[in-house]
């Protein structure tokens, strides 16, 4: 391994996070977090990205100098600003809505009609309009990361003494709780109502029943009644597949959902006997039922300026991050069709072109490098350094050289209980249930403990079947602690170690009062 690259990794702690993912789509999004831009606070930058694939999946280490560097300016802005949060998101308003419109446009595109020069030209203006659009990214990175435990000692020492902890841990939850709906509540209660307005054996609530210009709700008065597997069902299904078909997205795989994927979630729904007008209803309000606690929270507090502030920043840095998947999910749906095409005009795998870097596609769809027999190598497994000035890519031996660099060894056998910060109070004891991948959610069952690095909108499958769930990493705006307090489950964050230490079968008490995970019993 150069030494220039030894110095780049060596001697720093890293945050690691991880899901599926392959070089090109995920340092798609490095580009944008090591990419110069005007609008990013000085300090706010990524110096370096570094990140292991193999087998579909994604080890992803950030530089813990950045995060610090990162959250300490934004505090610092804070501060002095108020309003540094709303600035900031209006400042890439602009680059977002210019991605959304090309990817509605791009449904209309007939790729196989352009040249060769034409094609590259496409590529260029997709990988650009992403990149800026997502170059906010460290700023939202570095402030999550950063500031968690900043915000839960300002929230510590403004409420005063406290008699037991799980005060505390429950005030941490509220004040921290997101007040804007998710994109997949969004999906998800687009296709709830959809089943109920419906439902054959259901007439829903007035307030679910769309409005009609005879003044009837939809299907009423009409053959076939309401639920029919009909035109109204049909033609409502189309449409939301339409809208949604991208829902199942992440880094590798680019889903395409069909429309009899979408009916059997109806289907499945309407067998499980649920209620799904009470499931729907609340989805619908908690973003609401949030805020109504977080101001009744305030108004009994009377929190600083600057802790209301960074609270502030972090509830608008929640949606503006859960926009940002929903872009990277659209994002690989469009890069995989258009090199998809360039990869059948060269005669290629498509598969193969996963594992390029962005500033390689150039150099490949002109002059043939890399070679083949170097992106099937990074196939097997690769490493990738990227920092302002380019990247660097080890594939084989040089890998654990690498790992070496970065990590000294460590022996977590022996510890049983592992701690962590408290994002969803309560206390079960079930079974652990390693997840490193959305292929794997399907292993978790009901009641079982879901453990991860971190978890992402594609593992919201185990997630609800989960009595409890433990990560490694993450922020007060994780994805893990949004999800388990809208499920109302404990969910203990930033262990660092829980997947080191804990196995599939291990029989574990998750007392998220405290924040405490231990080990009852091991798996033989």
């Amino acid at each position: 391994m150069k030494s220039l690259l030894q110095n780049q990794l060596k001697g720093k702690a890293w945050y690691h996070q991880r899901f599926d993912g392959s070089p090109l789509y995920l340092f798609a999004v490095g580009e944008g977090k090591v990419k110069r831009d005007r609008r990013r606070p000085s300090g706010t930058e990524a110096g370096v990205r570094v990140c292991f694939f193999k087998d579909g999946k994604a080890d992803w280490y950030l530089d813990m100098e950045d995060v610090q560097r990162g959250s300490e300016v934004m505090i610092g802005l804070a501060k002095r600003d108020p309003h540094t949060g709303a600035k900031l998101l209006r400042a890439w308003r602009s680059d977002e809505q210019a991605f959304q419109r090309f990817f509605e446009q791009f449904s209309t595109i007939k790729l196989r009609a352009f040249s060769d020069e034409a094609l590259f030209k496409f590529y260029n203006r997709y990988i650009n309009l992403f990149i800026n659009r997502i170059s906010s990214s460290p700023i939202i990175d570095h402030f999550a990361l950063g500031t968690d435990q900043y915000i839960a000692n300002m929230i510590r020492q403004e409420i005063g003494k406290i008699e037991q902890e799980t005060e505390f841990t429950k005030v941490f939850s509220i004040a921290t709780a997101p007040t804007h709906q998710s994109f997949i509540n969004e999906a998800e209660m687009e296709l709830l109502k959809i089943a109920i307005e419906h439902n054959p054996s259901q007439i829903p609530s007035p307030g679910l029943r769309p409005p009609s210009p005879s003044g009837r709700g939809e299907g009423e008065g009409k053959k076939g009644g309401r639920g029919s597997y009909g035109k109204e069902f049909e033609q409502a299904l189309k449409n939301y597949q339409q809208k949604y078909f991208w829902i199942k997205n992440n880094y590798f795989d680019a889903h395409v959902l069909s429309q009899a994927h979408f009916k059997k979630e109806v289907e499945l729904w309407r067998k499980s006997g649920a209620d799904l007008e009470v499931k729907y209803k609340q989805l619908r309000d908690t973003p609401r039922l949030s805020a109504q606690k977080k101001a009744a929270l305030f108004k009994k507090y009377k929190f600083s300026r600057l802790l209301r502030t960074l609270l502030k920043i972090s509830e608008d840095f929640t949606w503006w991050q859960d926009e940002r998947k929903r872009s990277t999910f659209l994002n690989i749906h469009m890069g995989v069709r258009i090199l998809g095409e360039m990869a059948r005009r060269r005669g290629i795998d498509p598969e193969l072109t996963k594992f390029f870097v962005p500033n390689e596609v150039e150099r490949w769809f002109v002059h043939g490098k890399p070679s083949m027999s170097e992106l099937k190598e990074r196939q097997k497994g690769c490493g990738v350094v990227s920092i302002r000035s380019g990247y660097s890519i080890v594939t084989g031996k040089a890998i654990e050289a690498m790992r070496r660099t970065m990590f000294p060894q460590k022996q977590q056998d022996a510890v049983r209980d592992i701690r962590g910060l408290a994002a969803s109070v309560g206390r079960v004891v079930g079974t652990v249930k390693i997840v490193d991948s959305a292929r794997q959610v399907g292993k978790v069952q009901k009641g079982d403990i879901l453990v991860a690095v971190m978890t992402r909108p594609d593992y919201i499958a185990g997630l609800k079947k989960a009595a409890a769930v433990v990560t490694n990493e993450g922020g007060i705006t994780c994805h893990a602690a949004i999800v388990s307090r809208e499920l109302g489950i404990p969910c203990v964050i930033g262990t660092k170690i829980a997947t080191e230490v804990l196995k599939d079968g291990d029989l574990v008490e998750v007392n998220a009062n405290h924040g405490v995970v231990t080990v009852l019993k091991r798996a033989v």
